[in-house]
């Protein structure tokens, strides 16, 4: 096993998860892994209310909180996606190897490995480095199924559809393009394949139906507002570019034009590697061919149903297209493999490896616990925290128990994706409350950028100090001196 080829694959996946358990702790939690940490503290039925009147299916969720039985930190959080994450190596590995056999296989295990997107959602203590494992899984499950059809191979890929799907609804891109291509490709020489495929397809989004049933609050926040950005070439653009780079940085990140500079030298670096499997496909194998445009074809049919779907409502963020663009990384690979000075494409995966090291390195999360330290042990223990709601669940996080009591959001309204679904009663606030005499302080918890709160005219500001990514305000009621603070 640890000879030849199965050796670097083994080589290559302990790396990568000796590299990602390096950095567990490293970042700061961001708003969506503090959503993650309240919820799995709950009690078991608590915690599915809390999902089912969110946006996901729940198995992450559920996997997550036996995690969370040992502890709440952020590192024990991010303990699974890590394992998920690198998990997805030898299946990356794997369908690498289908399409230019040995060398295939090793050079999309170090894709697997060292891929930005993949590397950075491994760090992520959401689910969706667990949905672009499962499909995966189920696209090599397809593969083999369709090479050697016997039911324990269909029923392998019917259940790594099914988990991935109930893992995030997107998945259902992929499953959908998985059915179209085998129809696509097979339709004539196999029909009755083709038939078999589509009805595991269709079992896949049908297993969905208790779960939507259970989550009707879900299906009404299609017709409420999004962050997503409506459909332009920019949103796009930004969206697949996030395959080659991991996602977006805010322009407050320490370096922020050099490692800006570097993603743009992985996406050049990244579409030249496709660029050289296009023009050396002569060179594989007619099975590497078959399985290189198997592969092709189910990306251009998920991400494309996708961004038709984004005409109707916005999905082009790269965490949603992860899943439909997941059998693009073998083919990365490939490329590779295919690329005839050896030279060059070690000098692409170092390129590749930087940018997911500059990605991850950088803080890229808002310094909370930072700020949150200093509200805890200023002078003059204010009367109420306030936050933005970009900073309440995070301040809840890393708050203690006395201090996240009294912890509000400052908005005139929410929206759901905010985590509203995890706010204990009484959390959101339209205003600041009017000023009484001899009331104390305020603080008010924000990221850059985002605005004062509703009210605020009855407070004069005394005080403000900024971290990576968050600020903390200190509000008085006007006429009132300053019971510490400063400016920072």
């Amino acid at each position: 096993m640890l000879r030849g080829y199965a050796g670097k694959i083994w080589l290559i996946t302990g790396v990568g998860l000796i590299a990602r358990l390096a950095l567990l702790g490293y970042e700061p939690l961001w708003r969506d892994e503090a959503f993650t940490a309240l919820a799995v503290q709950r009690p078991l039925g608590s915690m599915i209310d809390v999902v089912r009147n969110d946006s996901a299916p729940p198995l992450f969720y559920l996997a997550e909180r036996l995690f969370a039985v040992v502890s709440t930190s952020p590192a024990m959080l991010r303990l699974f996606p890590v394992l998920v994450g690198t998990a997805a190596i030898p299946h990356v590995a794997a369908l690498g190897r289908r399409v230019t056999g040995d060398a295939g296989g090793v050079w999309a295990g170090v894709i697997g490995a060292v891929a930005p997107a993949l590397f950075v959602s491994s760090l992520d203590a959401r689910m969706y480095v667990l949905a672009t494992t499962l499909v995966l899984a189920s696209t090599l499950c397809l593969l083999r199924a369709l090479e050697r059809p016997a039911p324990m191979r269909w029923a392998l890929y019917a259940a790594t559809s099914i988990l991935a799907v109930y893992t995030v609804y997107f998945a259902l891109f992929a499953v959908f393009a998985q059915v179209i291509t085998v129809a696509i490709v097979l339709r004539r020489r196999r029909p009755g394949t083709v038939v078999l495929v589509g009805a595991l397809g269709a079992t896949a989004l049908v297993s969905l139906v208790p779960w939507l049933v259970a989550a009707q609050a879900q299906l009404g926040h299609s017709a409420g507002a999004f962050w997503v950005p409506r459909l332009s070439i920019d949103s796009v653009l930004g969206g697949l570019e996030q395959f080659f780079t991991g996602p977006p940085l805010n322009t407050w990140v320490t370096g922020f034009a050099a490692l800006r500079a570097l993603e743009l030298a992985g996406d050049v670096t990244g579409c030249l590697v496709l660029v050289a499997l296009v023009m050396n496909r002569k060179r594989l194998s007619s099975a590497g061919r078959q399985t290189a445009a198997v592969l092709s074809l189910a990306v251009v049919i998920g991400v494309g149903v996708m961004l038709l779907a984004s005409f109707y409502h916005p999905l082009e963020d790269g965490k949603y297209l992860s899943t439909a663009w997941a059998p693009l990384y073998p083919l990365l690979g490939a490329g590779l493999a295919t690329v005839p000075w050896r030279k060059a494409a070690v000098g692409a995966a170092a390129v590749t490896a930087a940018v997911a090291a500059g990605t991850a390195l950088a803080i890229t999360n808002p310094d909370t616990p930072a700020a949150v330290a200093a509200v805890t042990r200023m002078s003059g223990p204010p009367q109420l925290v306030t936050t933005y709601p970009s900073e309440y669940l995070l301040v809840r996080y890393y708050a203690d128990d006395e201090v996240a009591s009294r912890t509000r959001s400052i908005a005139t309204s929410v929206p759901w994706f905010w985590g509203t679904a995890v706010y204990p009663p009484g959390a959101v606030m339209a205003r600041l409350p009017q000023p009484s005499p001899g009331a104390g302080a305020l603080w008010y918890v924000y990221e850059p950028g985002d605005p004062l709160p509703p009210g605020h005219a009855g407070y004069a500001v005394s005080g403000t100090r900024c971290w990576t990514g968050v600020c903390v305000t200190m509000l008085n009621p006007s006429g009132t001196g300053t019971p510490g603070g400063g400016t920072g």
